[in-house]
Parts: C-alpha cells; structure tokens; sequence
C-alpha cells in the first residue's frame, strides 16, 4: 500500500482532549524525540459536541497546528465509538439508548461524521495521512442485549422455519421463536450460527462506517481494528473492508503470561493482511488493567517480536500519560521518562532497519477456522490443540491459512483445531498440497480400526523419531503404513521382565496417502518436535532459521535473522542452513543478526 510506502507508520496515540493544552507542544517535541512519526488522536463526539447536532472543534485546530509545525504526521480517529478513554465510551447522552443498527443512531452518527470529517478534510493527505472508522466495533450484546435482529438474519441465512429445524433438530413455528446462543455450554449447529450472527453484527456496523467515512475523505485510507482478547470481529472481514487493518494488542508486563498468545495473534494478523499494523500497542496503563506496568525490557521484546513478525508499523498506546492513564514513555507534563526512552528510540532503530525486509520466512503453515477461534476464545482455551504448544517451545516460523474461505496453497500444511468444513483442505491437497494431521482428524481421512495401551510410550516410527503416548492403531491403510515399535522400557526388576513381552510390538500408526496430485499425512501420534522436525526431513522442507534452544524463537527476514528470548539471559544455539551458530541474549529481548 502506498500509505506504507510513503511513510514510517510507527508513532504513538496522544490524546489531546485529555491533556492541557498548555503542555501539548512539550508532548509532541517528546514524542518527536522518541522517534515517533505519526501520531494516532482520538477525535470524540461527546468532547465537541456543545449541543446536539452542534459542534466546537477549536481545540482540535489548535493541536492540528502544533502537530503540524513539528513535522508529524496523523491518524484521526473521530469514531463515533471511542471506547474506555470517555464517558459513555465517547458518545453523548442522547445517542446512548440506540444500539449500533439502530436507524436513530445511525441517523446521529452519520450528522457527527460528516462535520469532524468536513473539518479534517482541508488536512487530508498532507497532515492526515488516515483516518480510523469507529473502534474495536462490537454490537454490545452486554449492553444491548443478545438479540438484535436475530430473526431476520435466520430468515437470510436459511429462508424458511423448516431449514431452521432441519439444521438444529428443533419444532419451532416461526423465526420469532429462536434466541441466540452465544456461549458454548453445547456445541452444535445452533451454537455455529450464533457465533456467526455476532461476527455479522460486527461487519454490518463495519461496512456501515466504512461507506459513512467513504463519503467524505475520498481515497484518504481508512483504518479498521480489532481487540484480539474479544470474540466479537471476523479478521478478514474488516481486513478485506478497510484500506488498512489493524489489532490492539495489550500483552502482560514482559509478555510473562501470554507471549504465546501475543506471537500467534500477530500471525494471524499477517494471514489477514498484507500489511501488518498494530493500531494500539500497549504503552502505560489504563487504570482498568492489571499487570501493565511495563517495564523497558517488556517494549524491547514487544517491539522485537511484532518486527519478527513481519509488522510494518504500529501505534504505542497511549504515548503521553493522561487523566487516567499513567506508565506511558512521556508524562503529562511532556518530560520523557529516561528509564523508558531508550527503549523506544532502541525500538525505532529496529523498525528502521527492517522496515524493508520481505515477510517472515517459513516452510509451514498451520490451518485456522474462525468459527473455531471465537468458541475457543470464550471458552479460554484459544489454542487447544497440543501442536500449537510445540510449536511454540520451539520457536519455529510458521504461517496461518483460513481454512474458512480459499487460501493460497502453502507447500506443507499442518491441521489444527476443528475443522468444520475440510473440503477446501481437500482440494489442497488434489492440487498438489501437503497435508498433516497428528490425532485430530477431519471428515475424509480414514479413522484407527483401535488405539494402544493409554500408558504407550517409546515408540520408534518408521519416520525416524520416537514418540511417547498413546497412538492409533490400523488394521488396513489407504497408503503407505507409518509403523511405531515398542523400544525396550525402563523398568525396576520385579516388572522387567513382563515389559520385554512388550518390546518390539508394532502399531501401524498411520498412513501416507496419494490424493490427486498431492499427499496426506496422517501420523497417529502425538505432535512433538521430533516429530515436526522428521516431516520436514521426510518432504524435503528446509527450516529457514531453527532454534536449538527451548523457549528460543527465531525468525529469518531477507539478510536479518531476529531472535527473540522472553525469559532469563541465556547463550542460545541456532541452526542456519545447516550451520551451528551461538549467540549471547538478554533477558527479555533479542538481537538482530546478518545472516
């Protein structure tokens, strides 16, 4: 996209409306001096608006000017959701009672778009490089209740009661009868559809905005986000809405609970969209959150990995701290804290240097369902599925596919998580793809005749790897047999001698099946490291960039390989094409190296 081209799309929110004006210009020379380039402003419909339907905007002239004799750049958020950072979450009082869909605040939004966007509208493309439609949009079942039109999407969704009935095994009489379900205390059809009526709540309001904002900036690009910790928004929806999209990610200090789920959302993000951006990059505290006193190590390793996962941009959330928010780099008053700075301008140069590295290099892809996510996420078990955990212990780069919609067919696919609908996997592999499952099968593959013992464990497979815990077990196969024999077992010696009758038992744990023009894999056993590491020796899949180093993560960009280190300082081993390299970590970071 052009806007990335043209710009250094890295800077920070500064939230004039929260802070004395008095000290705007302390704040922005800060920010200048942190390296900031563009800096994100809420513009809030409740803060200009005197009465209803009339509006002052000196105050947003004002800052304009200030930002504009610095040489900054803007991003322009002017909602009309702004969410925690004003009463009623930005909007006024009289729009309150109307839910997103509803025709009146439709009506009330579309009047206050049309004057905050008359009024940026001489700065568009010069001092505005972009505007954000809305924020983290979610219809607000907690407020507004569940239902909100749910009848009438049925009826667009199945056209008639009976094909209602059909799907959900239920009697009723008409569309007015059913209620959403939107958590998953059953998991059926009926629970499928609701979480896909919520994500259609969200892109409706978000198609609205976008046309709304269309109308008056032309082909100023307009910006969509996301909170990655709600269940609300379909990713790709908004991606494929917007000029640009981004999330709003708010990982615990030092990433100490969740960098897991940090590295694999800011995947997804770039399964999304071709250019990866952070629209608000936890900086300080909202007094609402816990465990966000960031320390400099914890923007050193955030800033690090969101580069290591081929982000081009971001926006440090909040930049200045305000009425009721605090910990950011600059302080109200515009003086910079020295124990922080570092670590941003450190953050800066790194942008800097890969700003023009090509993608993250990977030699595998891991399948994603959307519908699956958002069951997951309320639950609180996103990643379920043990292959994610060992992924990510070690370390490896790999790539995401929306298994939901079409995908471009990457040369090595692993399954994960639930998979409703495989036929899209299926074509894959006819067209010539890879396809790998371990015990999670999908419909089409053919399923054990038994298992082992549940205690199973030295298992030698003819892969070339030992694997431990219970596996498949196959009387025929469609192809070639994966076989797994008992090695001998340790044991004390009043058992030694009933596990010999054990060793050297075999299981045909699964099979290798031709399927068109490619394969299918399917191992039976439980996802390891051994064994992600002999299904690439097997198919020929060089590794870019491999951490010998558990807990290690490394990426390969172009000439640059990153590598990240949550934990403790430690000397880690790398493998790079097939040469042994060690490299000193700090705690809580990571370096950059020439290939």
């Amino acid at each position: 996209m052009d806007l990335f081209e043209r710009y250094d799309m890295i800077g920070g929110e500064v939230h004039y409306g929260r802070m004395e004006p008095r000290y705007w210009g302390a704040v922005l020379d800060a920010a200048r001096g942190l390296g900031a380039r563009v800096l994100a402003c809420y513009v809030i419909w409740d803060y200009h608006e005197v009465r209803e339907g009339e509006y002052d905007f000196t105050q947003l002239h004002a800052f304009l000017k200030e930002v504009e004799s610095r040489g900054l750049r803007v991003l322009a958020r002017p909602g009309p959701y702004c969410y925690a950072e004003w009463r009623n979450l930005g909007i006024p009082d009289h729009a309150v009672p109307y839910p997103k869909h509803h025709p009146e605040f439709r009506r009330k939004a579309s009047h206050w778009i049309a004057a905050a966007l008359a009024e940026l509208r001489p700065h568009l493309g010069r001092l505005v490089i972009a505007v954000q439609a809305d924020n983290e949009i979610d219809p607000f079942p907690h407020f507004y209740g569940e239902d909100q039109g749910f009848a009438e999407w049925l009826r667009q969704r199945y056209g008639s009661i009976e094909q209602v009935n059909a799907a959900w095994g239920t009697q009723y009489r008409d569309f007015a009868e059913p209620i959403p379900t939107l958590v998953p205390f059953v998991e059926d059809q009926r629970l499928r559809d609701g979480c896909q009526y919520r994500y259609d709540l969200a892109t409706n309001y978000a198609r609205w905005v976008v046309a709304e904002y269309r109308r008056h900036v032309g082909d100023t690009p307009i910006l969509l986000n996301t909170w990655p910790g709600v269940d609300a928004q379909h990713w790709r929806d908004f991606a494929e809405l917007a000029d640009f999209y981004g999330i709003d990610p708010y990982p615990s200090n030092e990433c100490r609970n969740d960098f897991r789920y940090f590295r694999e959302r800011l995947r997804l993000l770039r399964a999304v969209t071709p250019h990866p951006y952070i629209a608000e990059f936890g900086s300080g505290i909202w007094h609402g959150m816990p465990d966000r006193e960031y320390t400099p190590d914890h923007y050193r390793l955030t800033a690090l990995t969101a580069l290591a996962s081929g982000v081009q941009g971001w926006n440090w959330y909040m930049l200045a701290d305000r009425d009721n928010w605090h910990g950011a780099p600059i302080n109200a008053r515009g003086v910079e804290r020295p124990e922080l700075g570092d670590a941003f301008r450190t953050a800066v140069g790194w942008f800097e240097k890969l700003r023009h590295a090509p993608p993250p290099a990977t030699s595998c892809a891991v399948t994603w369902s959307w519908h699956y996510h958002q069951v997951a996420q309320i639950r609180k078990c996103d990643a379920d599925d043990p292959l994610f955990a060992v992924l990510h212990e070690m370390g490896l780069e790999y790539d995401f596919v929306d298994v939901d919609r079409d995908f471009a067919p990457p040369p090595l696919l692993f399954v994960a998580g639930r998979i409703a609908q495989p036929e899209r996997l299926w074509r894959y592999v006819e067209s010539g793809g890879t396809l790998v499952l371990f015990q999670r099968l999908i419909e089409g593959c053919v399923r054990p005749d038994g298992t082992s013992h549940p205690g199973a464990a030295h298992l030698e497979t003819s892969l070339g790897f030992v694997s431990h815990g219970p596996v498949f077990s196959y009387r025929r196969t469609p192809g070639t047999p994966i076989t797994a024999r008992q090695l001998p077992v340790p044991a004390d010696d009043d058992q030694r001698r009933m596990w010999d009758q054990a060793t050297d038992r075999t299981y045909t744990t699964g099979y290798i099946e031709q399927r068109g023009q490619g394969r299918v894999l399917v191992l039976g056993c439980a996802p390891s490291r051994a064994a992600i590491l002999a299904i690439h020796r097997h198919f020929g899949r060089e590794i870019p960039v491999l951490s010998l180093t558990p807990g290690v993560h490394a990426t390969r960009r172009g000439d640059q390989i990153i590598v990240l280190n949550p934990g403790a300082a430690q000397t880690a081993r790398l493998e790079v094409a097939g040469q042994g390299r060690c490299i000193d970590l700090p705690r809580c970071g990571g370096v950059i190296l020439d290939v």
